[in-house]
């Protein structure tokens, strides 16, 4: 990861632990402390001077300060320690004996400089000694035993010489100085207690708001930075490519068929794959180089300065590419399996003139050229695939009008039984354009799935059919295409409900269609939700068959009720052995099972004859009716 991801992380102003913290304050309280000691010391020697030894006043000055010096010199180098860093438990130590020493200088003051036959200056060491302690408790309780180590170093001379005088106050003297020794140690137990908790409560906030910050800018699974993070990065990377006139490339990394080793081998199996392709990914970058993971599969690489010109650039970034892609030929080996990997990526160079969120646009769709091209490929964007983009962009916009302007509609292609009786339809969407006039869903359902608008469509056409059926006469049954995110969102049969009671719709006239793929990707998803629709009324056919997996594996559990033969096995049936073969099958195992079979895409009477020889029960093309608006298809059946 770059410096520029990790320096989001943490301000420097965070705790590191609480120990560290401690002794921090006590280090920051030194200046104030020998300032201090420095002018308490001077006052003491000058007020002693006329009834103590001057030799005596002397010495015991300059050893008192040149302790003061001593410390000083321990804070300067204590000061040279990174904030961030946890401070090593040798300063720990240090500011236990610098706090004793300097409370002993203290303590031997108060037994060289107490004056035996001058109550008035006995008073007076004692008032400065017991003012040197009390200080010492504000500045030294961060760290409980450096305040103790002082008050006891400093009190007991002072004791001791009290008791050597033998007089009638010495019991008196010595009773009140240990109870103000009590009383002191007392108060830095408890100041101490409350710094110490203060801290914790601080380190833990710290600690919870930068987990919040770590979540929200790298990814739980493999802590690479996330979709934000890597945003905020190549903008930065962008700004400063345009100032320095290099070229950057962004690749867009996408494991070919990973949702299926996701699906066979479990999750877990899955997650320490991904896991294992982070590292990978990693071990090949520079380290000015930023790797991150979108979600899912995906990952993108940011290469800062790969070129000075735009043709070097990409060859450089190519090369890297290349190089990733290579290091997937060597298998992966996770709980017992061995794991072949191939990646698609895709590579977008920078600044182009558009924004970091269309660059990422840009390399996924370099990188879904080159999944288009059989994965386990390169591509780098082109301006050929930018009009691609901008044609998608001005169709998800198209799409979102549309949603709000309300352009959407649904056509009706009838279903026929043998004797060629209507016996129900198909509903179809169609967008009326305001400028390309009416348009099917090949021109724009790939970039409503891609873009998540499927979703409110779906549910569009879903309510739109439910407030038709109630028109359509007798028992004609109604079938609905359903997509795949649609039908796999978690409130999709909640929704239908809602709109089962907005609507007053029979669900029994009903009929989902679902694809292949959409029936497998998650087949125990898909089996809950088809029983719980089941229960309200719903009936299913399976749209497309023959086109994807076609498996028994999973058709004889699912709650299906119709299988739907694709129209391009349909086509020339009469004339081509071949698919008149995957007809024939589809049909045999349909009769086998007990589902019924609707042909669709049926042109031609020698087209219909055949399927009508194979017992097809029903038949849907444009050699009965073209899909209508449902006033002409109410009209015309």
């Amino acid at each position: 990861m770059s410096a520029t991801a990790a320096d989001t992380l943490v301000g420097q102003e965070a705790l590191t632990d609480v120990k560290s913290e401690q002794i921090r304050i006590l280090f920051a309280a030194v200046p104030a402390s020998l300032l201090s000691i420095l002018l308490s010391s001077l006052v003491l020697c000058v007020v002693q001077w006329p009834v103590v030894d001057p030799a005596t006043i002397i010495a015991w000055f300059c050893g008192t300060n040149l302790l003061s010096v001593a410390r000083y010199l321990c804070y300067r180098q204590f000061r040279r320690i990174d904030r961030g860093r946890t401070v090593a438990g040798h300063w720990f130590r240090l500011a236990i004996v610098t706090s004793a020493a300097s409370g002993l200088s203290w303590g031997i003051g108060g037994f060289l400089l107490f004056p035996e036959h001058s109550p008035v200056h006995q008073m007076f060491l004692a008032f400065v000694v017991a003012g040197i302690c009390a200080g010492a408790i504000t500045t030294l309780s961060a760290i409980v035993e450096a305040s103790r180590a002082f008050v006891l170093f400093a009190l007991l001379p002072v004791l001791v010489k009290i008791n050597l005088l033998e007089n009638e106050v010495t019991l008196a003297m010595t009773g009140l100085t240990f109870l103000f020794m009590i009383m002191i140690l007392v108060s830095a137990q408890r100041l101490n207690q409350t710094i110490v908790e203060s801290l914790e409560v601080r380190l833990a906030r710290e600690l919870a708001e930068q987990k919040v910050r770590y979540q929200a800018q790298f990814d739980a699974l493999t802590d690479l930075p996330n979709r934000r993070l890597l945003l905020s990065t190549l903008r930065q990377e962008i700004a400063k490519a345009e100032r320095h006139r290099r070229f950057g490339a962004v690749l867009f990394v996408d494991l070919d068929r990973f949702k299926a080793i996701n699906d066979s081998l479990g999750h877990a199996v899955g997650d320490d794959l991904l896991v294992q392709v982070a590292a990978r990914i990693s071990a090949r970058l520079r380290e000015e180089d930023t790797v991150g993971r979108l979600g899912g599969d995906e990952f993108v690489v940011l290469l800062p300065e790969v070129g000075e010109d735009e043709d070097a650039a990409g060859a450089h970034a190519l090369r890297i590419a290349d190089d990733i892609r290579l290091r997937f030929k060597q298998p992966f080996e996770i709980h017992g399996h061995e794991i072949h990997l191939t990646i698609s990526s895709g590579v977008a160079l920078y600044p182009c003139g558009v924004s970091a969120d269309d660059l990422l646009k840009y390399a996924d769709v370099a990188m879904y050229e080159a999944k288009n091209a059989g994965r386990d490929a390169i591509r780098l964007f082109s301006r050929d695939m930018q009009e691609a983009v901008n044609q998608q962009r001005a169709i998800e916009k198209g799409l979102r009008d549309a949603l709000a302007g309300d352009e959407f509609e649904l056509y009706f292609q009838p279903q026929y039984d043998s004797w060629r009786r209507v016996i129900g339809a198909e509903a179809l969407l169609r967008w009326n354009h305001p400028v390309h006039g009416v348009t099917t869903p090949g021109q724009f359902i790939e970039v409503a799935e891609l873009t998540g608008l499927i979703v409110p469509i779906g549910e569009w056409v879903l309510r739109s059919a439910c407030a038709h059926l109630e028109r359509l006469r007798g028992t004609l049954r109604l079938s609905v295409n359903v997509s795949p995110r649609q039908f796999g969102d978690p409130d999709f049969v909640a929704e239908f409900e809602r709109i089962l009671a907005d609507t007053g719709a029979d669900p029994a006239r009903l009929k989902f269609e679902i694809t292949e793929g959409l029936a497998i990707a998650n087949l125990e998803h898909t089996i809950e939700t088809m029983q719980q629709l089941r229960e309200i009324g719903v009936s299913f056919s399976v749209d497309d068959f023959g086109t994807g997996y076609s498996s028994l594996n999973y058709l004889h559990r699912l709650p299906v009720d119709e299988l739907k033969i694709d129209q391009s096995f349909v086509r020339d049936i009469s004339e081509r052995a071949e698919n008149a073969v995957i007809v024939d099958t589809i049909i045999v195992m349909a009769q086998q099972l007990k589902l019924a079979v609707v042909a669709e895409g049926i042109e031609t009477e020698a087209e219909l004859d055949y399927l009508r020889s194979r017992r097809c029960d029903r038949f849907q093309g444009y050699l009965f009716s073209h899909p209508l608006p449902f006033d002409r298809f109410i009209a015309e059946t």
